[in-house]
């Protein structure tokens, strides 16, 4: 009787764990957004960010010359390759948590992780329909919105 008691203790403690890890990841997963958004300028609401319209947005605020748009445009790209790669690695380090988690599910618990990233999915995918319509947001080159600076 005892042990059975002990083992559902263990279970709902280590359920309310795997709550808690995935409330704390979906508030990160929020702050990185919402940080992401605020450093590359505007929150994201109409700004290009690639280097060549950064360096055009600085040249008419700051009136570089050319010299000056000559030596700024490298470092923008450098930026810019360097801020995609960081969020490369974001992702794989979120989606592999993710993962790891997962794995420590009950197959029910597992179906309702599943539901509720789908359902985080489709809410994400309506926010940026709604939010970036006639936005000026593009897709680079391999499809994916170019958002960073």
């Amino acid at each position: 009787m005892r042990n059975a008691m002990n083992k559902q203790i263990i279970k709902v403690r280590s359920t309310v764990w795997v709550t808690r890890l995935f409330i704390t990841g979906l508030i990160g997963s929020a702050l990185i957004i919402g940080t992401g958004a605020a450093w590359a300028g505007g929150g994201g609401h109409g700004h290009k960010h690639d280097p060549q319209s950064k360096l055009e947005r600085l040249t008419k605020k700051l009136d570089l010359t050319q010299e000056q748009q000559g030596k700024i445009l490298p470092i923008l790209q450098d930026k810019h390759q360097k801020m995609e790669a960081l969020h490369n690695q974001m992702k794989d380090v979120r989606q592999n948590a993710m993962s790891q988690v997962e794995a420590q599910l009950t197959p029910e618990q597992q179906e309702k992780f599943r539901k509720a990233k789908e359902e985080r999915k489709a809410k994400m995918k309506e926010y940026k329909e709604k939010h970036r319509k006639g936005n000026g947001h593009k897709k680079d080159k391999h499809g994916k919105d170019d958002h960073h600076d």
